[in-house]
């Protein structure tokens, strides 16, 4: 429960933002034991690797709606440098150039966090396989120091 009441916070209390083209957003999964992570792109749309080792474009709503619709997250993150979103263009075009194509997913090798980072540096085959790793890479690539609430209508 402690990833709901977080989350309330987070859209109530704290600024939220709107992601910009490149930016790496994430949500929780499995009531905060674990997260998922993408690159916005753009249109209201993202690009993750979905569990089945597919990257596709997806929708904010269908980003959340993971594990068959058990997911309990209501908040997409993004991220910001301070309170302002930060993205890259060349991280999207990174991604959308992935779409379609399949990676041999596996949830602690080769998972969304890893395509994430790959996205930010060109390079798809990095350890970076925690939502940990990923955030330090976003710090060290986008100069992102906080996650804030994408604006857009919630449940509250």
């Amino acid at each position: 429960m402690s990833n709901v009441a977080e989350s309330f916070v987070d859209n109530v209390f704290r600024k939220t933002v709107y992601p910009k083209i490149g930016s790496i957003v994430y949500c929780d999964l499995a009531l905060g034991f674990c997260e998922h992570s993408g690159v916005y792109v753009g249109n209201n749309e993202i690009v993750h690797l979905d569990g089945s080792g597919y990257v596709e474009i997806v929708s904010p709503e269908k980003f959340l709606n993971r594990l068959g619709g058990l997911n309990t997250a209501i908040s997409i993150y993004v991220s910001c440098t301070e309170t302002v979103s930060v993205g890259d263009v060349q991280t999207a075009t990174r991604a959308r150039a992935m779409i379609g194509k399949k990676r041999a997913y596996n949830v602690l090798l080769d998972n969304c966090h890893q395509f994430s980072s790959g996205c930010l540096t060109g390079n798809f085959n990095n350890t970076d396989n925690f939502l940990w790793m990923l955030k330090d890479r976003t710090r060290n690539t986008l100069g992102a120091n906080s996650w804030r609430v994408w604006n857009r209508p919630q449940i509250f």
